[in-house]
């Protein structure tokens, strides 16, 4: 009878330890996700700006292209 209540005990601690586990792997898993969802975000933000960037460049030369003074005035200096 003893060994009886040995695995019953045996059989408690396991299934305790593994419903303890299970939401310490959960955190974990939510703070690796949280922490690759910031290195993302800041990785796109980069991007953006980079586009923004470029897309301004081209807005100003399209601009400067379409302006018949600007194009007078740069040919003026030659």
């Amino acid at each position: 009878m003893s060994e009886d209540i040995r695995t019953r005990n045996r059989k408690r601690w396991i299934i305790f330890s593994v419903a303890l586990l299970v939401p310490v792997l959960l955190v974990l898993l939510l703070f690796v996700a949280a922490s690759q969802d910031a290195k993302t975000t800041k990785r796109y933000a980069s991007e953006r700006a980079g586009y923004a960037e470029k897309f301004a460049q081209q807005d100003e030369d399209r601009a400067l292209a379409s302006d018949p003074e600007a194009t007078t005035s740069s040919n003026q200096g030659h």
